[in-house]
């Protein structure tokens, strides 16, 4: 999809300057998400809280290591982030004290531990693949079917394409509308984690010339 008036767009990294704005995006979008929902109990008072507390620390725990946090700005205004972490690397999630201390305070123990028992199950579905993994990726919602999104992940790739070792990327998500999109852009369904009553599928696309080792799920 072509972006609309794509002089004034470029895509641009997250740091302490436009941090906020990435957050209050990634708030939004997944203010509903399924997934969230259930590891942060949006049934208990100060769900929306414990979301914010979450999102900070899954940006300070990128800014902590070798991760890629970008962003695609119309103007001075980010329209969408995203955040990709190596995922054979995966102890600034599941092994990281810093954040397991923080998250307590946020979401407290039980459910700090099931997202990093989810964590842990993620790691484990493609644990053989050398591979980068989108922990995060939202657009505003006053901001979408203009092609943004497209250019977001296409930065990711141009990005990691440049890691001699990298050989694709995944994407885990219970979003039937996310499922299309990154489908439609040649992602493919390799795997799925059970997560209570619904599954998270596991989306994942070989580097540019490459092929998945992984073959396909329906």
């Amino acid at each position: 999809m072509p972006l609309d008036d794509s002089s004034s767009v470029r895509v641009v990294r997250i740091g302490k300057s436009n941090a906020s704005q990435a957050q209050s995006i990634f708030f939004h979008a997944y203010r509903e998400n399924t997934f969230l929902r259930y590891v942060l109990n949006a049934k208990r008072r100060g769900y929306e809280q414990r979301l914010r507390g979450f999102i900070r620390e899954q940006l300070q725990a990128h800014y902590s290591g070798p991760n890629l946090s970008l962003a695609v700005a119309v103007q001075d205004q980010l329209v969408g982030a995203v955040m990709v972490s190596r995922a054979d690397d995966p102890r600034y999630f599941i092994d990281s004290w810093r954040w397991r201390l923080r998250m307590y305070s946020v979401a407290g123990i039980y459910y700090t531990e099931q997202i990093r028992h989810y964590y842990q199950d993620l790691h484990q579905a493609l644990r053989q693949i050398d591979h980068y993994w989108i922990s995060l990726i939202a657009l505003h919602p006053n901001h979408q079917q203009h092609g943004y999104g497209h250019a977001l992940v296409e930065a990711v790739h141009n990005e990691c394409e440049r890691d001699s070792l990298f050989q694709g990327i995944s994407v885990d998500t219970c979003d039937p509308r996310a499922k299309s999109f990154f489908e439609s852009l040649g992602y493919q369904k390799v795997a799925q984690v059970p997560v209570k009553d619904f599954s998270m599928d596991i989306l994942y696309h070989p580097r540019s010339g490459g092929e998945s080792p992984f073959p396909p799920l329906q």
